[in-house]
């Protein structure tokens, strides 16, 4: 193992690698001058930090041989850009692995047949449940249905927000939609108070509906994004996954289109039909 010889003795790279790890104005400078030369002054706004803060932290750099002064201004030397590339990695992963370790017992890669490796999900969007924020899986899920230009997606129900945010974005808006899911959510939802906003769904152009018999496992791709929902043992949605990931977009549409090849199509004449038996008898 090689180690340095700096102003300040011997540093090994564990020694570094607490150096950054053990603040965060050190990491977020490195992280910023990743992008490109910086000035004190635009160092000390991204990391909120105080001018001794920064001049101290440069000289650290400095000495590291990480970083050169070119006027007023600071770049990563190519040794600093090794450094930052390697390390801003390093803390992705960790991010990721952070977010989805409380969602990891009921994660549902089992429903969807997905094999991947975790490395397509480094820099997912997670968003899962917290004490001071519940609801905010769901309050996500809905903002897709609602505000996504195209949507692929499984579902394994249809609860009333996401009918009617599912109705905002294709009845009301220009959203195109592919809809699976399966007899009982149907059922389900054509015995509820929003039925005719599902009717709605999917008679419009820019919808289609099937049914698919037997289980199905929440998620799809919305405008070339891959996610998946996470319940938890309780079916109370706990989190959110997105990646743009191309094997986990291209995996959870193969997924999709599986799904689609062996369900049949929903019509809303289909849906009036049924509607009108229930109301007759027979």
């Amino acid at each position: 193992m090689s180690s340095v010889t700096v102003g300040f003795g011997m540093a090994t790279p564990l020694d570094d690698i607490r150096f950054l790890a053990d603040s965060e104005n050190r990491f977020t400078a490195l992280e910023t001058l990743a992008a490109g030369p910086r000035s004190r002054s635009e160092l000390q706004n991204a990391t909120e930090a105080s001018k001794a803060t920064i001049s101290r932290l440069l000289g650290d750099f400095e000495d590291r041989g990480w970083v050169a002064r070119e006027g007023h201004r600071y770049a990563l030397t190519p040794l600093g850009e090794y450094v930052a590339s390697a390390f801003v990695d390093l803390h992705d992963h960790m991010t990721t692995a952070s977010d989805l370790r409380e969602l990891l017992p009921w994660f549902p890669l089992g429903e969807l047949d997905v094999e991947f490796d975790f490395e397509t999900l480094t820099g997912a969007e997670i968003t899962a449940a917290t004490p001071d924020n519940p609801m905010a899986p769901v309050a996500r899920v809905l903002d897709i249905e609602r505000e996504s230009a195209q949507t692929k997606t499984l579902a394994d129900r249809l609860p009333e927000a996401c009918i009617k945010a599912r109705h905002e974005g294709v009845v009301g808006g220009t959203q195109t939609c592919e809809l699976v899911t399966t007899p009982e959510v149907v059922e389900s939802v054509m015995a509820s108070s929003y039925a005719q906003k599902f009717v709605d769904v999917v008679a419009a152009d820019r919808a289609r509906a099937f049914v698919y018999d037997g289980d199905i496992g929440p998620g799809g791709v919305h405008d070339g994004t891959a996610y998946l929902i996470v319940a938890d043992e309780r079916d109370v949605n706990v989190g959110v996954i997105e990646s743009e990931h191309p094997d986990l977009v291209d995996r959870l549409s193969e997924t999709f289109a599986e799904y689609r090849e062996q369900a049949t199509r929903l019509t809303a004449a289909e849906l009036a039909e049924g509607r009108e038996s229930v109301r007759t008898g027979t």
